[in-house]
């Protein structure tokens, strides 16, 4: 089975001369990103995100170790021909127009000449800037010409699209914008590779994810499987005299003062102890909430 993109211990260290030795930037990278998914790839800054696309993409070649596109090597040109690509900050010349930037795309895609110009317009409507197809680009916020790197991505009907921070700059109707279109993409059997800081975006719109830390994997799967399955508990009470606090810290909860009240947070097996020490202290609850780890919590619990 060829996976649209795969990876075997793919490896990048960059010389960085005689007195400052090497850095390691992707260090034995094994991935396979399932046909017709969106697929999270996560870290914090410095991780390798960006070199491991650059290495699928062959802008720059791995120390050791083979990635793939759809089975064949990335060294092969024509693997190209099946990718659309928006960087983590598209430049295009500020004099040009986003009808004149897609056409471009829509031509070095294979697009048919007769069919370019329709191909370009359709492209700025799915993204939601045909109205600004003529403006100049050096007239375009930075969130418009975002998603005129979005349109030229998409404009060659790629069966693999490598996305690296496509909402950023983005307003959050932008955002909305962006997520919907993702999925829509996902849904017409297209594989999305989604590189992002936008945990929540990932979280709502991802299948797969994997993450990150210091060039190596440190999670791999499904938002629930990375996610812990363990789970919190969290008392709201309305006010607690400081004893009480404590004696709450004392066997292991956290006390949190907010603006609406005192927050107790507390793993299951701590809650008879919690809860009878809060009816001691005549405490009024307000709410109990049963709550699991978020995709943020996950990330800095790994990569942080």
């Amino acid at each position: 089975m060829s996976y649209p993109i795969q990876t075997e211990n793919l490896r990048k260290v960059y010389n960085l001369g005689r007195r400052k030795g090497t850095r390691t930037a992707v260090d034995s990278l094994s991935i396979q990103v399932p046909e017709g998914v969106v697929f999270g790839f996560l870290g914090p800054n410095g991780a390798g995100k960006t070199t491991t696309i650059k290495m699928l993409l062959d802008f720059v070649h791995p120390t050791s170790g083979a990635a793939t596109i759809f089975g064949k090597p990335t060294t092969e040109a024509a693997t190209r021909k099946v990718v659309g690509y928006l960087p983590e900050q598209p430049y295009f010349h500020k004099f040009l127009r986003p009808m004149e930037v897609v056409s471009m795309h829509a031509a070095l895609a294979g697009v048919e000449k007769r069919e370019i110009r329709a191909k370009a317009l359709a492209a700025l409507e799915r993204t939601g800037i045909a109205e600004y197809a003529d403006t100049p680009i050096a007239k375009l916020s930075k969130g418009l010409t975002q998603r005129v790197g979005i349109a030229q991505a998409i404009v060659g009907d790629p069966k693999l699209l490598i996305l690296d921070e496509p909402t950023s700059g983005l307003d959050p109707i932008g955002r909305r914008h962006a997520r919907d279109l993702i999925l829509e993409l996902r849904n017409e059997g297209k594989t999305i590779f989604l590189s992002s800081h936008l945990l929540s975006e990932v979280e709502s719109t991802c299948d797969t994810i994997a993450v990150l830390k210091r060039g190596g994997l440190v999670a791999y799967g499904t938002p629930d499987q990375v996610r812990s399955s363990s789970q919190r508990i969290t008392v709201q009470i309305a006010s607690l005299p400081p004893e009480t606090r404590d004696t709450l810290r004392f066997a292991g909860a956290e006390v949190e003062q907010r603006a609406s009240g005192v927050f107790v947070g507390t793993e299951p097996e701590n809650l008879y102890e919690v809860m009878r020490t809060l009816e001691n202290a005549r405490a009024c609850i307000v709410r109990i909430e049963t709550q699991r780890e978020s995709l943020e919590e996950a990330f800095l619990r790994l990569a942080a």
